[in-house]
């Protein structure tokens, strides 16, 4: 593989130009305050548009595509199983090592009263990072670099991914903060993915994949002539 393979230059770049605006929020405002701001606005229709948005970032999902990519290109699946590993690594160091038992808006608002997403259970501890985040913008980023001429596709994964880190607040299950750097993760893990693979993994075996493409030899393609030529002659 070339070295600019799985580059998704519109998705990075795009990326990186609003994590550098959303982090000027993020300092200025005072912890929970973006959390509870988001909290006062809330409608039927987008709590059931969030409360089922959000399930693109449960870790389970990862096994479809994972299986599907190998019917594609071996190394397409390679990249992501590589980058699952990578992100599931790092959310649980943050959420069991580093950052234990951190308390999530659940918690930390305990003694306010709030808005709930009928439905939706709420979780108190365990907030940093966002580990819905973290999977979302990794299989994002996966497949924007699978899709990296295709600059629409990548625009439309980081608007989904987006969308999915955006419910992790709206149902006050994370904090912007936790959000933001499960965002970071993903992408990272992404792209430490890709390095994997082109480093590794990078030989033409590895372009096949289990979809048999059954080559035709010159042989067979002079007989199909062959047999054409002599139908139109009779």
């Amino acid at each position: 593989m070339k070295k600019k393979k799985y580059s998704a230059p519109v998705f990075a770049y795009l990326y990186y130009q609003f994590l550098i605006i959303l982090l000027a929020f993020l300092i200025r405002e005072e912890k929970g305050s973006i959390e509870l701001a988001i909290n006062d606005y809330h409608h039927w229709l987008a709590d059931i548009f969030f409360k089922n948005i959000t399930h693109l970032g449960d870790g389970v999902i990862l096994a479809v595509p994972i299986l599907l990519l190998l019917f594609v290109r071996y190394s397409h699946a390679i990249l992501l199983f590589t980058a699952t590993m990578i992100h599931l690594v790092l959310v649980t160091v943050g959420k069991r090592i580093l950052f234990p038992g951190m308390p999530r808006p659940g918690e930390y608002f305990k003694d306010i009263d709030f808005y709930t997403v009928p439905g939706v259970d709420i979780h108190h501890w365990n907030s940093f990072p966002s580990g819905h985040t973290t999977t979302v913008f990794m299989l994002a980023c996966v497949f924007a670099m699978i899709f990296s001429k295709k600059g629409w596709i990548q625009v439309f994964l980081l608007g989904m991914a987006g969308l999915v880190g955006f419910s992790r607040i709206y149902l006050m299950q994370h904090f912007y903060m936790d959000v933001l750097a499960g965002s970071l993760l993903g992408v990272w893990s992404a792209f430490a993915g890709r390095w994997v693979t082109l480093s590794y993994f990078s030989s033409k075996k590895y372009k096949r994949s289990l979809y048999p493409k059954r080559k035709v030899s010159l042989q067979e393609l002079t007989g199909s002539k062959a047999v054409l030529q002599n139908s139109q002659a009779t």
